[in-house]
């Protein structure tokens, strides 16, 4: 009203009437009259005054605030007859705000805000909206992390956020989340001396007096309906087709839950996404909770909904068509409430439905915690069969320390049966889970084995590699193969972290052959991917291309979307290795993508610091590094120390690059040493190459010469050819600088070709490169010039346009040369004949 081309438009004749003490047809009109100011005489009738005004031609503005106090009342018809002949006259423009989706009789209403009328507002604007609420100039409240919280606790609801941002001015953000928490809607109301509770001052009387109007049209379906919506987190999904099977009691007797479901919506106490779910605003919600307090038979009908749910649910998670996504935080909703409320040994059977699905771990694991509070209703066998699980999941989420709690909480359950190493138990155990009929022993060799793979994924190699061998002896003398090959597995998979290539790919290949003869595909396909991977490492990248696709095939297979993954990132590293970055990149950001839906937050680092190498290839530093700091954090996160140790490395190794010495020593110094705690010396072996490379820089030649011949004799030691040939170039290139010409060109002649044996065309082209400069500065021109034009297409072919760069001006100084050459030869000759 306040708009400068609305006062032009109505010239002042803009009027705001609020109705809400407006309650019928005849108040109506009285409050219009007064509201424009007309004068009623006597013997003229109100009603017909107000028409004369309205048809005299001029423009007028009416802004009919809470229209809904008129419009719900027992004279409906005659407010609808007003508001209709209000409309028809052509000169008057109708502004109506109304609780609801549809506008007041037969009009043809323009509707602000979208279909469901008033949108909640987005976290910005939420945020911009509380801070002028606010309004005491304090920006440290804006960026207080607690705001954040506490917005998407108002779910974007205007009026919810007022009056928060009004006890802001007087409470500490942590004080209002308290009473939030404790005291939900009960805390949003306006607090003044002499100040009366209404529609704008109290959240939960805007809400009742909602409520209020809806409340002859529900029955007792609809209440449920609306306790059922407020129940659940995500709603109710699919809600036409899944309502009806939510609330089966209401079919029963014969009512409408669809019809009431419309009800609410057009009421706004509840409202549709646009992927055709029902559900209500958090304020909303909350309140309905505390209101209709008896719902444990609704509550009763949804668990029941949800367990056929669940045990519909495919075992194999690929063929899962994405229906669990949009239920998953109901079923956490609901089976926390059954799981406090008493205990059913068929909880257990929904747990083990859903830890199928990794990606769900992080909700399902405080459910398993609560549900071992029954434990003295459970025997032995289940008791443990929930902790296996219990610490597979955390295991699977990097948290290493609680999985290896775990286990020792087991190992105790089992202290006296392992002590006395003869009381057979009731369990059996698997990969994932226990049946039936076994020995205290398999208990204890299935606690070694998850002990070794906690320990491994922490770095303690040494440590992980006693529990695995302790496992696989125990095993063996039991006579369970399968356990044999899992340990044999991981016998092999720490083994190759220690860089001892040849004894893994031994144990690999013999658990391989176990697992097939098993029948665990799943066991096969991961063997498989353990041996490519090391083929990586030393190079083979053809063989290891191959053993990864086709271990991706076979997880795929058999559903393993985090096996699939695994391979799709091995595949980018020897892309990487092939300086095929593009291609890298794809597969990486892929992985990565497929790591965050399995819930593998390590596979995620993993991924994000390959991309973040990527980027340091390509020279783009700054975002690499930005890449390599976040990839660091999460893999601290997860507590592997081998994966931050590689951050760090790469993040000296892009301070070197920066020409930043001092702080790349640093980091590389901290580096090795982390990868030496872990016993990885294969890391410890980049990190002496790259401290020698910055010696090389800084020109401490003797420091430098010393450090990369270590490393070279390192990198040999563990088999990886390609690190040797790096050390070999750096040798080659610091003779080159020290004018040590002829033992220049043997190193680097040699590098060339170790890094042609491992298909590494970046390094043979850049040792060209430099056998180009020695023969440049030798004064052997027309040799320089073959080797500059042979590195500048080696270079063109794996798409490095500055390293093209570099050939190009080195061969433009060859031609200068040349030509100058040329041209003292004509000068002599001229000079010889005239003589």
């Amino acid at each position: 009203m306040e708009n400068p081309l609305v006062k032009e438009k109505f010239e002042e004749r803009c009027y705001f009437i609020p109705c809400e003490m407006l309650p019928d047809a005849t108040i109506l009109i009285q409050g219009l009259v007064q509201a424009i100011g007309l004068q009623v005489t006597q013997g003229k009738d109100s009603f017909k005054l107000l028409l004369d005004y309205l048809r005299g031609g001029q423009q007028v503005l009416l802004v009919l605030d809470n229209f809904e106090t008129p419009w719900g009342s027992k004279g409906q018809t005659e407010v609808k007859n007003l508001i209709e002949m209000i409309c028809r006259c052509k000169s008057v423009s109708v502004i109506v705000t109304i609780r609801g989706t549809e506008g007041p009789g037969q009009i043809k209403w323009y509707k602000l805000g979208g279909r469901s009328g008033l949108p909640p507002l987005e976290l910005g604007a939420a945020k911009e909206a509380f801070c002028s609420f606010c309004s005491d100039g304090d920006l440290t409240i804006e960026e207080d992390p607690l705001l954040e919280k506490l917005l998407i606790q108002m779910d974007g609801m205007p009026l919810a956020i007022m009056l928060m941002a009004q006890l802001a001015r007087e409470l500490s953000l942590k004080k209002i989340m308290e009473e939030w928490n404790d005291q939900k809607t009960a805390v949003l109301r306006k607090f003044g001396l002499g100040e009366q509770e209404n529609r704008l001052t109290s959240i939960e009387v805007s809400i009742e007096l909602t409520l209020h109007i809806v409340r002859e049209k529900l029955s007792s379906t609809g209440e449920d309906v609306l306790g059922l919506i407020a129940l659940l987190p995500s709603g109710i999904p699919d809600w036409l087709e899944n309502l009806p099977k939510m609330l089966p009691d209401a079919t029963m007797r014969l009512d409408d839950t669809t019809t009431q479901a419309l009800i609410l919506k057009k009421a706004c106490l509840i409202y549709e996404t646009g992927d055709k779910a029902l559900k209500i605003l958090t304020p909303i919600g909350e309140y309905i909770m505390k209101s209709f307090q008896e719902r444990e038979n609704v509550e009763n009908q949804v668990w029941v909904f949800y367990e056929a749910f669940i045990d519909n649910l495919p075992q194999n998670p690929s063929e899962e068509d994405g229906q669990l996504k949009l239920h998953i935080a109901n079923i956490y909703k609901i089976l926390e409430i059954q799981i406090k409320r008493s205990f059913q040994r068929s909880h257990i059977n929904v747990l083990e439905q859903l830890y199928n699905y990794s990606e769900y771990f992080s909700g399902l694991v405080p459910l398993v915690v609560k549900y071992l509070r029954w434990k003295s209703q459970l025997n032995l066998s289940d008791q443990t069969e929930v902790m296996f699980m219990q610490e597979y999941m955390l295991r699977f989420m990097g948290e290493y320390g609680k999985a290896i709690d775990i286990i020792h909480d087991v190992e105790e359950l089992y202290k006296d049966e392992i002590n006395q190493e003869t009381n057979d138990v009731e369990v059996v155990t698997s990969s994932h889970s226990i049946s039936r009929n076994s020995t205290t022993e398999q208990i204890q060799a299935e606690c070694y084995k998850r002990l070794g793979k906690s320990l491994y994924y922490q770095g303690r190699h040494t440590q992980s590699k006693e529990k695995a061998q302790q496992a696989k002896d125990l095993y063996e003398k039991i006579g369970d193969m399968r356990g044999v090959a899992e340990c044999l597995q991981s016998l092999g998979n720490i083994c190759r972290m220690l860089s001892q290539y040849e004894d893994a790919k031994v144990m690999l290949e013999q658990a391989k052959e176990q697992f097939e003869g098993v029948g665990d595909r799943l066991g096969a396909a991961q063997c498989l991917q353990t041996l490519g991977d090391i083929c990586i490492m030393l190079s083979q990248n053809e063989d290891a291309k191959v053993m990864l696709e086709q271990a991706k095939e076979q997880f795929e297979g058999v559903g393993d979307r985090l096996g699939a993954a695994q391979c799709l990132q091995g595949l980018g590293n020897i892309c990487i290795m092939l300086s095929q970055y593009e291609d890298a990149k794809v597969m990486l950001e892929q992985a990565k993508e497929q790591f965050k839906g399995v819930g593998d937050r390590l596979g995620a680092a993993q991924c994000l610091h390959f991309l973040g190498d990527i980027c340091s290839r390509l020279d783009q530093y700054e975002d690499a590094k930005v890449m390599l700091e976040q990839a660091k954090e999460q893999f601290e996160g997860v507590g592997s120390r081998l994966g931050a140790a590689q951050c760090l490395q790469s993040l000296g190794n892009i301070c070197s690059m920066l020409s930043q010495y001092e702080d790349a020593k640093v980091m590389v110094e901290q580096a090795k040493e982390q990868f030496e705690g872990v016993g990885s010396r294969l890391g410890a072996a980049q990190c002496l190459k790259s401290l020698g490379n910055i010696c090389l820089m800084l020109n401490q030649y003797e420091d430098a010469k010393v450090m990369l011949e270590q490393a070279k004799e390192q990198f040999e030691e563990v088999g990886s050819r390609l690190g040797a040939a790096q050390c070999l170039q750096s040798l080659g290139e610091m003779c080159r600088v020290r004018r040590q010409y002829e033992d220049a060109k043997v190193m680097l002649e040699q590098a060339k070709e170790q890094f042609e044996g491992v298909g590494s065309r970046l390094g043979a082209a850049r040792c060209l490169r430099i056998l180009g400069r020695i023969d440049h500065e030798k004064g052997d021109l027309s040799p320089a010039k073959a080797k500059f034009e042979e590195a500048k297409e080696l270079f063109e072919a794996i798409q490095m346009p500055q390293e093209v760069d570099i050939c190009e001006n080195c061969l433009q100084r060859v031609n200068d040369d040349l030509a100058e050459s040329m041209a003292s030869r004509k000068t002599w000759r001229r000079v010889w004949c005239c003589f």
